[in-house]
């Protein structure tokens, strides 16, 4: 018992939506494998259980709240999860051989990375064929709808669920050169140039 015990301990996963991040040790997973297997399994309830769980806003990774008690998070809304813990196959994670590099689109994200298929596969045909599942991707670098860098991991699951845009490709959208802080900036010095000058000041200066 104290060895399955501390088996548990040494899996943890981050679970990424599209407002929140949680992350914890998820109920009854000992490895990537199983945890493949839960998420693509229809007749398991709908929620995954996180024990000791913490969860925060998408982009504030200060002061997570500590859950006291199990979290519940929603399949149907995980857009991607990072794994910690053992990568034991179970004929679920690489039971493929030919690698494609793929630009999935799930808002609000980017991913960028490789997925594996069947040798001699058509790689849009095989895409395709994933995006009914949760499936890994490895190698991957996760960037915001705008093509600013959030992350990278060397494998995280994607919900294909969430997937609206795939492509075959090592591209992303990038980012603009210019700083967001100068953007702000540029606007705000553009509002003020908009707004309409005082009465009492147009008076004063017409006298």
């Amino acid at each position: 018992m104290e060895g399955n015990s501390a088996t548990r301990n040494d899996v943890r996963v981050e679970v990424v939506t599209a407002a929140f991040v949680a992350s914890g040790v998820p109920e009854g997973v000992r490895d990537l494998g199983r945890f493949l297997e839960n998420l693509n399994n229809p007749a398991i309830a709908r929620h995954i259980e996180l024990r000791q769980a913490t969860v925060r806003p998408l982009y504030r990774a200060a002061s997570p709240l500590v859950v006291d008690a199990p979290l519940l998070v929603r399949r149907d809304e995980i857009v991607f999860a990072t794994f910690e813990g053992p990568h034991i196959a179970h004929d679920v994670v690489r039971t493929a051989t030919a690698d494609t590099p793929c630009l999935l689109m799930a808002p609000p994200f980017q991913i960028q990375g490789t997925v594996s298929f069947a040798p001699g596969a058509q790689p849009s045909q095989a895409i395709r064929s994933v995006l009914g599942s949760f499936f890994a991707v490895r190698e991957a670098r996760v960037y915001d709808a705008e093509g600013y860098m959030l992350g990278e991991g060397e494998q995280i699951v994607v919900n294909g669920a969430a997937v609206q845009m795939t492509a075959s490709t090592k591209r992303h959208i990038e980012a603009f050169a210019e700083k967001a802080g100068m953007i702000r900036r540029a606007e705000r010095a553009h509002e003020a140039a908009e707004e309409p000058m005082p009465v009492q000041e147009r008076v004063e200066r017409a006298a």
